[in-house]
């Protein structure tokens, strides 16, 4: 019996995302459909922001871009190919589509251009002269077949009544225009003018999102900074500005106003991000620099656009889009399970042991601390164990952190942005503050707000351990599990993952688990831990100067060795070099776990990522209170 294939143009389809137009498993088949074509075309636009990357290739299970670039643009011009081969055979949305001479014209031109760009990609992985030359060109070639599509008015035209939702929730069409953005003289003093909107930072940021499209290097990457620093003051001032966040903020109930602004601050952290770490390692490991920055620009992109209020405020209709200010960048390619769907152009990380044991901790502590807060909110916990509860949240910011910064290489690139500064840290800066606001006797309007606040960042940890450890296959397959209280039960099948929850002041970081000392096996039985409801330890004494300290240090060089990175080498032997004299000279490490180096002020952090000694003080409560950031799979 003959089985028939679903329609892709099918309208219901393309309106809800279920059409197997957007799924790689069958995009990449040659057709006669120009849609089809642009859609491909999309995927592969969206690869080139930040640069393409070769170096690690095909290492848990995560396919360099510079493969995924070339067979998007090798399925893109085998189509086109095909349409001049028979143009009677032309479709255009699964309709029959007549070619003007104009659209052979623009056609013939898009697949030179096409072959130009399959020479130039491999030769635009670098930083040296040459490769820099490349870069430019495949940009240059990149956004002229973009243009030379917009200025085709018929196939333009056809083009945009055939739009299909993506994965960034955002409708796009074949052959989508990068954001309209703009970062000229006037309107970057306007962005950082006092009362400047979020629309024109937005636009400034749209502006330097372009320019890394094909890579960021000697030639472009001042501009690209400049701009991501205006953007940087532009966010600062709107969220010290208590009128401005009212005016982006109307109409939501406390609850929601505080996430929003945490929304706000968590793009802000990553921005600091860009500025700090990943610009500047353009210079000494352009290919995880470039995977960074596509991650973190997209990232952030998302954040905006699938938060009804900043969409808004930044230029949009309240919905994910393709206007205004932070406006989404055409989409990758979806899974055969629709959008949102593992299996597409980017795949999940398979994580080794000790990251199977670091996402299990970081998973099923979130769960708990969410658990704590919202017992905090409610008015049953004592001063004390309020107190115990912010060493708890401050241990699994640092543990977070640390694990992420010793595993370099792609594992950072993808989560840095939400393990390093962005997302855990402005989770923590806020349940810290809401916590040290109820602590210390708020009045009742305050107190109100610091419910609001720590509710919000409990939701955000569980969000952002859900959404991460998502984007990971555990050792030996299976899935994590979202609910999950206990490490051993953080996976499925239960018992791959090792290690205890509350994490201490020091735990062990270069095996991934929360507590100083445990040799992870796999399949074995989790070591007893606190009970993170009982307030959680108490404040560390700091990392004690022995062999776990040292034989930790050695596996986070080791590990950094394996990963290639040479940022994380450099680092992992200034570690191990401070501890081996600390030791020899009998001192005791003076960390206890403490905060951000990055003042609070308003929410925002210096994104320095640096870690102070001693126990931290609290950030002084202010007006603003912050919730957490909604994190989307596709874009990874």
């Amino acid at each position: 019996m003959a089985t028939t294939t679903a329609n892709p143009f099918d309208p219901n389809a393309l309106a809800n995302g279920t059409s197997t137009l957007t799924m790689r498993t069958s995009a990449l088949n040659q057709s006669e459909d120009l849609v089809q074509a642009g859609v491909v075309f999309n995927d592969a636009t969206r690869l080139l922001d930040g640069g393409l990357w070769n170096t690690p290739a095909d290492k848990n299970n995560q396919a360099a871009y510079l493969g995924l670039y070339t067979t998007d643009l090798h399925a893109v011009s085998g189509d086109i190919a095909a349409i001049l081969a028979d143009q009677g055979a032309a479709t255009l949305g699964g309709n029959p589509y007549h070619l003007t001479s104009t659209d052979v014209s623009t056609l013939m031109s898009v697949n030179n251009n096409i072959q130009s760009l399959l020479a130039y990609a491999p030769l635009s992985i670098g930083n040296s002269p040459a490769e820099i030359q490349a870069q430019q060109t495949v940009h240059a070639l990149h956004t002229e077949i973009l243009s030379e599509v917009a200025n085709d008015p018929t196939l333009a035209a056809a083009l945009d009544n055939v739009q299909y939702a993506s994965g960034t929730g955002a409708n796009n069409v074949g052959f989508e225009a990068l954001p309209a953005g703009a970062d000229d003289p006037a309107t970057l003093a306007a962005a950082q003018a006092p009362g400047a909107t979020l629309a024109t930072v937005g636009q400034v940021f749209n502006a330097a999102n372009d320019l890394a499209v094909g890579g960021l290097n000697s030639t472009n990457l001042a501009e690209f900074h400049n701009d991501m620093q205006v953007v940087a003051t532009g966010l600062t001032n709107i969220l010290n500005n208590p009128t401005e966040l009212a005016q982006i903020e109307a109409g939501e109930d406390g609850g929601a106003a505080a996430l929003t602004t945490l929304h706000l601050d968590t793009v802000l952290n990553q921005v600091n991000d860009q500025i700090n770490k990943f610009d500047p390692l353009y210079a000494t490991d352009p290919n995880v620099a470039a995977r960074s920055t596509n991650d973190n620009t997209l990232d952030m992109i998302d954040i905006i656009q699938n938060d009804t209020a900043l969409n808004q405020g930044a230029g949009g209709n309240g919905n994910p889009g393709t206007v205004g200010g932070f406006s989404e960048m055409p989409a990758y390619l979806n899974g055969a399970g629709g959008v949102d769907a593992h299996g597409g152009t980017i795949l999940q990380y398979q994580d080794d042991q000790p990251q199977t044991n670091f996402w299990a901790t970081f998973l099923s502590e979130a769960n708990t601390i969410n658990v704590q807060l919202q017992a905090v909110a409610a008015g049953q916990d004592s001063v004390t164990q309020i107190q115990q509860l912010i060493n708890q949240i401050q241990n699994y910011q640092n543990f977070g952190s640390n694990f992420d910064a010793a595993q370099g290489g792609v594992f950072g690139a993808r989560f840095d942005n939400e393990l390093l500064s962005g997302t855990l840290l402005a989770d923590t800066t806020n349940a810290v503050h809401g916590l040290t606001g109820i602590a210390n006797g708020d009045t009742e309007a305050n107190l109100t707000a610091d419910q609001a606040q720590i509710l919000a960042a409990g939701s955000g940890f569980v969000a952002d351990a859900n959404d991460v450890s998502g984007n990971n296959i555990p050792i030996g397959g299976g899935t994590f599990i979202g609910t999950a209280t206990t490490v051993a039960t953080a996976t499925s099948p239960n018992g791959v993952a090792m290690g205890s929850i509350p994490v201490t002041a020091n735990p062990d970081i270069a095996n991934g688990v929360g507590a100083a000392g445990e040799v992870p096996t796999t399949g074995g039985a989790p070591a007893t831990g606190g009970d993170p409801a009982t307030g959680g330890p108490t404040a560390g004494s700091g990392a004690t100067t022995g062999g776990s300290t040292i034989a930790s240090d050695i596996a986070a060089l080791i590990r950094a060795l394996e990963n290639g990175n040479s940022t994380a080498v450099n680092t992992a032997v200034a570690t191990l070099g401070a501890d081996l004299h600390t030791a020899h000279a009998g001192a005791a490490s003076s960390g206890t776990g403490g905060s951000s180096s990055g003042n609070s002020n308003g929410g925002t952090s210096n994104g320095t990522g640096a870690l102070e000694g001693n126990t931290a003080t609290p950030p002084t409560p202010t007006e603003h209170h912050h919730s957490h950031h909604l994190d989307h799979i596709w874009h990874f």
